[in-house]
């Protein structure tokens, strides 16, 4: 995209995606695709995640609307819905660590902490990563996939959402689209694309690749190039392993089933419409079956038997 005119001018990049126009977007009440084409262009020469600049900002949009956060904190900015000098400002200050940026510097979870006075009630994030521009009431396998992601509301660790109404993979034992609102079966989808997206990321392929096949084509194939005549049964394990690993790390850092929850909002706030009816998810139904599939216990602790049936029972 190229922007030559204008306040926000020059622009001179390949254009804003999806997530960046959902965060620093909407999400912020900006409809002025120059300003967030120029915000995405900043954030990308500092290093910036859009997603994560974009919960920052939008919460202390609300944190100031709301009265938590006022111009003694900010310094004299005034931090107002859809004010695209805001978010540019914001931008330069948390990439410079100045001024009220500084704060927000370290993502909405710890901004919140800081400010306190309840601010954190609406952050929008899982173990302290924000979501990205997909609603979980939408797709309760999103939901479930954000909760139990090992590193936060990620949703590249999980895409079960693709598997809910759109495609199948019989392989992978899901036989017909799920449906997307049920809280049943779900647990069983979702650690099985967990485990599918965890092999994909040790093969070094594309996940938008994957959905376009069965997870047998890509056994067959990483049998092919590689010259193994390694059994199905055991590529998929590879990936539950890889899972498994990763959870018995984050339970060394304390991580337990009171952080494999989903923000206040989402749990509790409906916001009826076509794609998003009048239904919530039911998290704590959709974790104890999880868990069950996942031969953890009902705190989210992987059992010892589970380990040692993964080849990991010196953990």
């Amino acid at each position: 995209m190229k922007i030559t005119e204008g306040p926000y001018a020059p622009v001179d990049g390949g254009g804003i995606e999806y997530e960046t126009g959902a965060l620093l977007g909407s999400n912020l009440l900006i409809d002025n695709l120059h300003a967030i084409s120029k915000a995405n262009e900043v954030c990308n020469r500092y290093g910036m995640d859009t997603i994560s600049a974009g919960a920052a900002i939008a919460w202390s949009m609300e944190a100031f609307e709301k009265g938590i956060v006022t111009e003694k904190e900010t310094q004299g900015l005034k931090i107002s819905w859809g004010d695209a000098g805001v978010m540019m400002e914001l931008i330069h200050q948390m990439a410079n660590r100045r001024g009220f940026g500084a704060i927000l510097a370290e993502g909405s979870k710890r901004a919140a902490d800081f400010i306190g006075r309840e601010s954190s009630r609406f952050t929008v994030q899982v173990k302290n990563l924000d979501l990205p521009g997909h609603d979980p009431r939408c797709f309760n396998g999103l939901g479930l996939g954000y909760a139990t992601s090992n590193r936060g509301a990620c949703h590249t660790n999980n895409f079960a959402y693709v598997y809910m109404g759109r495609t199948s993979d019989s392989s992978l034992g899901i036989p017909k689209p799920f449906d997307r609102l049920s809280n049943e079966g779900v647990g069983k989808v979702v650690a099985a694309v967990q485990d599918l997206m965890a092999l994909c990321d040790s093969l070094n392929i594309c996940k938008f690749t994957a959905f376009g096949l069965q997870a047998d084509d890509l056994h067959r194939w990483l049998n092919w190039v590689t010259g193994w005549d390694l059994p199905f049964e055991e590529f998929l394990k590879t990936g539950e392993r890889i899972y498994n690993l990763k959870r018995l790390y984050n339970v060394k850092c304390g991580i337990t089933r009171k952080d494999d929850t989903l923000p206040e909002r989402i749990l509790t706030h409906n916001r009826p419409g076509l794609h998003a009816p009048e239904r919530l998810p039911d998290l704590g139904k959709m974790l104890d079956e999880y868990y069950l599939v996942r031969g953890w216990d009902q705190n989210g602790i992987p059992r010892k038997e589970q380990l040692e049936a993964l080849g990991l029972g010196e953990y």
